[in-house]
């Protein structure tokens, strides 16, 4: 049973956009035991194996993903020992390589949480509403985890930290001029090194992607107001 959660945590490898040739990393699956996750011993053993055997092949890993499935990755009670573990995995087997997290709902209550950030090379956090209204339409969430994910996130001081924002219209639009500028403010707070942005492809759920010509607006307004570079991604 242990040797098939390691097949289902980590994937790959495979061939990705953004990341190039990668592992994904799912450290928050479900387990048979409910509201329990794999192991820290389980989610690193399982990438270890993983990075051994694809070194003794000649496959060149660029990238490790730690991402949320089901689950954001930093509610792992272990995500600081999770991630301090692939850090020197990455180091040892593919120093070149890149260890990265995808994070969607960011729960950085605890400090460690907040410190195991330093051990990615692109730890990548979703914010993408200026007020909570906005937030807790687009994700679910209690709007009173809004202040406390922006608070927790402005304490972070990551040299490498990444915001990402998906902008919609429709049922729920992040991209008025309104919400726009409280995002920007927010974003001044935080200081990130860099945002990508992005828009999806199609309408999803009463959710319509906005046009070409207001996303770029958005970029160029967030790094008029506030010198942060801006990506323009898809989704």
């Amino acid at each position: 049973m242990i040797s098939q959660l390691q097949e289902d945590v980590v994937q790959g490898p495979l061939e990705h956009l953004q990341f190039g040739m990668c592992l994904l990393v799912h450290p928050t699956l479900e387990t048979p035991r409910a509201g329990r996750f794999p192991t820290q011993a389980v989610v690193v053993t399982g990438v270890a194996r993983r990075l051994i055997a694809l070194s003794r092949e000649g496959v060149k890993v660029q990238s490790v993903v730690v991402e949320g499935k089901p689950h954001d990755p930093t509610l792992h009670p272990e995500f600081h020992e999770i991630s301090q573990n692939l850090r020197e995995l990455m180091n040892k087997h593919f120093p070149k390589g890149k260890l990265c997290l995808l994070s969607d709902a960011p729960v950085l209550d605890r400090a460690r949480a907040r410190h195991a950030l330093v051990y990615y090379d692109k730890p990548m956090l979703r914010l993408e509403a200026g007020f909570k209204k906005t937030f807790a339409a687009l994700t679910g969430e209690d709007p009173d985890r809004f202040t406390e994910r922006v608070e927790n996130m402005g304490r972070l001081e990551l040299e490498r930290l990444v915001v990402q924002a998906t902008f919609v219209r429709g049922a729920v639009d992040n991209s008025k001029a309104n919400e726009v500028n409280a995002w920007i403010r927010l974003l001044a707070d935080i200081k990130p090194a860099s945002v990508e942005i992005s828009t999806p492809s199609k309408a999803v759920d009463k959710l319509k992607p906005i046009t070409k010509t207001r996303i770029t607006q958005i970029a160029e307004l967030v790094t008029e107001k506030t010198g942060i570079p801006v990506e323009v991604t898809s989704v």
